[in-house]
């Protein structure tokens, strides 16, 4: 066992990593869930037709059309965001554009690694990696959007590397 000094100068930060982005598909999924969402919205909006204040019915329907138009602006963006990184001894996972979130698992920690898939993404043919590792805090790292063959290609490289380095 050695215990050399590590320069921080000479270390690739997290930062400056190559991200893969999730499938183009990906966001296809997203702009389908927030349509479906607003528009139950929308629905609901309406029964205000059937209240003592019906006027409130228009009003409510404008904030409910301005926020989709601006939550689809904002999915257009971040699905260029989103993407994950795998080096020699850690998962890195990338997203959000307002609230930007980085998230590390180092292979040592993992516990359980899936492949899954939900409706939206299913018909869509995409597919879900989940590392879910041993720390309290941080209890899993989700990557979305991929084509079922880079999913399980991950989770097969993840759990080879689980095999070969045991701690």
């Amino acid at each position: 066992m050695t215990n050399h000094q590590i320069f921080l100068e000479k270390i690739t930060p997290v930062e400056d990593l190559l991200f893969e982005h999730v499938n183009e598909k990906y966001r296809s999924v997203h702009i389908a869930v927030i349509i479906l969402i607003y528009s139950v919205l929308a629905v609901l909006g309406l029964l205000l037709l059937f209240t003592d204040y019906p006027i409130w019915c228009i009003p409510a329907e404008i904030l409910i059309i301005i926020s989709a138009l601006i939550n689809l602006s904002i999915v257009a963006r971040a699905w260029k965001f989103k993407g994950y990184a795998m080096r020699e001894n850690d998962i890195t996972y990338r997203s959000g554009i307002i609230f930007p979130k980085l998230t590390t698992i180092p292979f040592e920690r993992i516990q359980q690694v899936s492949v899954k898939q939900n409706p939206v993404s299913k018909f869509y043919g995409l597919f879900t990696v989940e590392i879910i590792n041993g720390a309290q805090g941080l209890s899993s790292l989700t990557i979305p959007g991929l084509t079922e063959e880079r999913a399980n290609q991950i989770k097969n490289m993840v759990i080879d590397r689980l095999k070969h380095d045991p701690n």
